[in-house]
């Protein structure tokens, strides 16, 4: 059986205008308003960044069931992320907290065995706790 494999396009694009409210585009297709004030609609960037961790995860149990021979009793799996802001500067977060509830005929010890594979798979988590490397680039365009 061959695999098809299909490369997704990377990267996002950020647009602001005076008035106007932000908004995110993905080379995919894909794209969201940028929310600036709690009664923008759209998501703000920081419940971006616990999306990105939420959604990774999601996918990483899927992974991981499928990795160990759990997908058909694998049921419904729910990941709540939720950050905490630094006290101090520079403003950033200090930490994630997630909360798993992973549904099917699982035993207790295999549910903690694929949040931790979905841990060690998640490449936005693995990220985020061993840091990368952020460059700036010019874009010529329009003055």
């Amino acid at each position: 059986m061959a695999i098809n494999v299909v490369a997704r396009p990377i990267g996002v694009v950020s647009d602001f205008a005076t008035g106007a409210q932000g908004t995110i585009a993905a080379r995919s297709g894909a794209g969201l308003k940028l929310a600036n004030l709690a009664s923008d609609e759209g998501l703000t960037p920081l419940e971006l960044m616990d999306a990105a961790l939420a959604g990774c995860l999601v996918l990483s149990v899927r992974i991981a069931a499928r990795k160990s021979g759990l997908m058909d009793r694998l049921g419904h799996v729910h990941v709540e992320v939720r950050h905490a802001k630094a006290p101090e500067g520079p403003s950033r977060v200090a930490s994630f907290t997630t909360a798993f509830r992973i549904d099917g005929d699982l035993t207790e010890d295999e549910r903690a065995t694929l949040i931790a594979q979905a841990h060690e798979l998640c490449t936005v988590g693995n990220t985020l706790e061993h840091g990368a490397v952020i460059e700036d680039a010019v874009i010529e365009g329009e003055a």
